[in-house]
């Protein structure tokens, strides 16, 4: 498995201590730093006591920053302590803490491997942003790439946030004490319900647009695109709308035809595994109010089916198309904008271990993809992991780009979904190959008390992983 992702990963941990110990050695205790989320090439910030902050502010900061760089070098280490641990009410660890790290007076929890050498760390720079800044990262070697705002994106992240106030749920440690108390129950109720009244307002959004005839979905791996897609067309049912389903998938190209990679593998991530042609042509038919042959994928003879029987939209149904490339400009490509209305979902958790340490909405998703690849595909913890780097490399390329171009986001993230999962990926992952990727989602799971999944509702995004859902997929 490549560790491209990994290594920018450990040098971005270590550009986020040593822009944490530059804001201490200018603000002492007079600023509290907060790392939001992540956003773009880099992470969403704010000083808690300082609603907006300037660029000669940022300039200084940035100055110091590579003033620690070259003074101290590497970022040192200690050996973790209980108490070190003992702010996030977390249950006892089984596993090994992290270590503790330490530059001039500025220590931290890191909660996963750092990289400590500061002479290797990639470009970085600081912008203002919203109510606080912006971390930029450099992604390739040590360049950064021309800024580009998502702010579609980041709307979609303080919506979530602003669910995390009413939950008053912002932590691993706000979480836990919920738990604790036994008021993860409301928490479950309340988020479920928020995610209702979010697929109530698209549908009707949607069904005002009364020229609607396709709806694609997309957005990457593990988002519970399936689930959502089943729940938005119970809303439009509500508004008087009949829909009808398609899956992208069905239109791979047969094995043969799939232009393979430079190593000679299939990336079927790739819009270019498509039968464009035909997905074009029978889109445009079943708008026009035309019937089609029924289609399926055999993936293990790797082989298009086309079947007798056919579908067609009636004048007052939409069809509702999910797949990655759902907002690729290719697939609608002939079609008029009237026609057609595009959704993003992903799964965004606001969810933080402390003040600087985010929960990563990418291991978020590798581990639903987890527990879910376990319970219906029969894969193990390290065949997940293993593809995990592909799918990583297929959503930069082929979703990520496109996602601005969303008519509307949906933020699938449950604020409490890890307390419930960790009961399934955590034995998953103990029995799984020593890396740091495993290492890392083992510290995070110990980190949560547990929610039975009892509690779950049957609708729920979370039952598409762990199972015992009402839909049939």
């Amino acid at each position: 498995m490549s560790n491209q992702f990994e290594s920018y990963r450990h040098k971005t941990r270590a550009v986020i201590f040593l822009m944490s110990a530059a804001i201490k050695t200018i603000y002492g205790s007079q600023r509290t730093l907060i790392i939001d989320h992540s956003f773009g090439d880099g992470y969403f910030c704010i000083l808690k006591e300082q609603k907006n902050i300037s660029v000669d502010e940022l300039n200084d900061i940035a100055r110091v920053m590579h003033n620690l760089q070259v003074d101290s070098r590497h970022i040192k280490i200690r050996a973790a302590k209980p108490e070190d641990w003992k702010h996030l009410l977390a249950p006892r660890l089984t596993t090994v803490r992290p270590p503790v790290l330490m530059l001039t007076n500025h220590i931290s929890a890191s909660y996963e491997f750092t990289n400590l050498d500061l002479s290797t760390l990639p470009r970085f720079e600081l912008l203002p942003y919203d109510r606080g800044f912006l971390l930029r990262i450099g992604e390739n070697g040590n360049e950064l790439s021309e800024y580009s705002d998502s702010p579609k994106l980041f709307g979609m992240m303080k919506e979530h946030e602003k669910w995390g106030r009413i939950l008053k749920v912002s932590s691993i440690t706000d979480l836990n004490k919920q738990i604790m108390e036994k008021g993860f129950k409301q928490v479950i109720w309340v988020a479920e319900g928020l995610h209702e009244k979010r697929i109530a307002a698209l549908a009707d959004n949607i069904s005002n647009r009364q020229s609607t005839r396709v709806i694609f979905v997309a957005g990457p791996s593990s988002s519970g695109k399936t689930t959502f897609t089943k729940r938005l067309a119970i809303h439009l049912a509500v508004n008087g709308i009949q829909s009808k389903y398609l899956s992208m998938d069905n239109y791979f190209l047969d094995r043969d035809k799939i232009p393979p990679e430079a190593d000679g593998t299939l990336d079927f991530e790739n819009v270019s595994c498509l039968d464009l042609d035909a997905l074009q042509r029978e889109l445009s038919q079943l708008v026009s109010g035309e019937a089609v042959n029924k289609r399926s994928y055999n993936f293990v003879d790797g082989q298009q089916e086309i079947h007798k029987d056919t579908m067609a939209l009636g004048p007052d149904e939409v069809l509702i198309f999910e797949g990655i490339h759902g907002l690729n400009p290719l697939i609608n490509d002939g079609m008029t904008p009237e026609t057609y209305y595009r959704v993003y979902i992903s799964a965004l958790t606001q969810l933080n271990i402390d003040n600087t340490h985010p929960v990563s909405t990418s291991d978020g998703r590798l581990i639903r993809r987890i527990v879910r690849d376990h319970k219906y595909r029969g894969y193990s913890a390290d065949d997940t992991i293993g593809r995990w780097n592909s799918v990583r490399h297929g959503e930069l390329r082929n979703i990520f780009p496109f996602q601005e171009q969303a008519d509307m986001m949906f933020n699938s993230a449950l604020i409490y979904e890890l307390a419930v999962l960790k009961r399934y990926a955590l034995p998953l992952l103990k029995a799984a190959s020593k890396n740091t990727i495993r290492e890392r989602l083992i510290t995070l799971l110990s980190l949560f008390h547990t929610i039975p999944d009892r509690h779950v509702p049957g609708t729920s995004i979370l039952r598409e992983f762990v199972g015992n859902s009402y839909f049939k997929y």
